[in-house]
């Protein structure tokens, strides 16, 4: 086990996807119980470092200027720079052979990671791991495995409430923007994906809008990206305009108080649903390539609900469609044979459970 007091200054190399980030601060609450007094500095990929500031864990957040057309020579230069910093331990979180190269330019004494890509040569401390466990053992638990020569014993059994920094000042101002009233009682629902063909179809939640807002005394909000923006539109045409909002230009902190704002949050396996259950909401998630058991949403049982077939192949390499054939609609069988009907029961079980849009 390495010397707690030889290390002042940690290296965090994050993931890059949303989800993958929020699924990894369990490990960084074990990160800073072990090191109390040590100075964290997370690196990361826009927009993401936005959940890690202001926070008691991170000390400071730098973002990397990785963009497509950078070589490794600018990339190396930027490692370089870091030295300054006089990294004592460098953790990568992310499974890639640049993640721990650039631990190693930057001149992290100790770097731990996975033994992944063949770069057991760049970590100090490589972590076996099998093909069976990078494909299927929970992320939260995949991550914090990741702390194992540190002597990090078992995950926390939920996220600290703090890294929600709630502010009842860019709150009402969120709300305000997007045209929400203080009483009404919002339904977010985030349809997009990673990947076109790991969204369930525009139509169904078009449907399954048109359903929520019969049952209840609702407003949905639709999020997503100015990419996304086409999409939310579609949805929207099947409601009535009064009671469905589309949003797309909120920065990631302000979703995420929007998002702690809402009684109810739907969506698919996506960065959006873990950062719902970041922020304490109850969750409906619908999985078809991924399996909820691998990157489900990280909170109490009573507030989520899975829809998925739970087919024999998932969750798979995700490489459409090579490994399976593309229904009619060009999605994969995992996601196309989901109902509307199912995903409406599911809203229904947690809203009765919780007790939820009760005045």
């Amino acid at each position: 086990m390495l010397n707690k007091k030889e290390i002042f200054h940690i290296a965090l190399w994050m993931p890059s996807w949303i989800g993958d980030v929020v699924l990894s601060l369990p490990a960084l609450q074990t990160l800073r119980n072990i090191y109390p007094n040590a100075r964290i500095t997370a690196i990361v990929k826009f927009p993401t470092g936005q959940l890690l500031s202001n926070h008691t864990v991170v000390d400071s957040v730098l973002q990397f200027p990785k963009n497509k057309g950078d070589g490794y020579i600018k990339q190396y230069k930027y490692a370089r720079g870091l030295r300054k910093y006089k990294f004592d331990l460098g953790i990568a979180f992310p499974n890639s052979f640049h993640s721990a190269l650039m631990l190693m330019f930057m001149g992290a004494g100790v770097r731990i990671g996975y033994r992944t890509e063949g770069r057991r040569i760049l970590l100090t401390h490589s972590i076996p791991v099998t093909l069976k466990n990078k494909k299927t053992l929970y992320r939260v638990n995949y991550f914090h495995k990741i702390l194992s020569p540190l002597n990090s014993g078992l995950p926390p059994d939920c996220y600290d409430s703090k890294w929600i920094n709630e502010s009842s000042v860019v709150l009402k101002k969120t709300l305000r923007s997007v045209g929400v009233g203080k009483k009404d009682l919002m339904i977010t629902i985030h349809p997009g994906a990673s990947k076109l063909e790991r969204a369930w179809h525009a139509e169904r939640f078009g449907i399954l809008c048109q359903n929520l807002i019969k049952s209840y005394s609702i407003k949905i909000i639709l999020v997503g990206s100015n990419e996304e923006k086409l999409l939310l539109e579609k949805i929207s045409s099947f409601c009535p305009p009064e009671n469905v909002i589309i949003v797309v230009k909120l920065s990631l902190f302000e979703i995420t108080q929007l998002l702690k704002a809402s009684q109810l949050f739907i969506g698919n396996d996506s960065g959006l649903l873990h950062l719902a259950s970041l922020a304490g909401t109850p969750v409906v998630g619908i999985f078809g390539p991924g399996q909820a058991a691998t990157t489900g949403p990280f909170v109490d049982v009573k507030k989520q609900e899975i829809v998925s077939r739970n087919f024999s192949c998932s969750p798979c390499g995700q490489r459409f469609f090579k490994e399976c054939e593309p229904s009619l609609h060009q999605k994969p069988e995992c996601l196309e044979s989901i109902s509307v009907k199912e995903v409406s029961e599911a809203v229904q079980r947690i809203v009765k459970r919780l007790g939820l849009f009760k005045r």
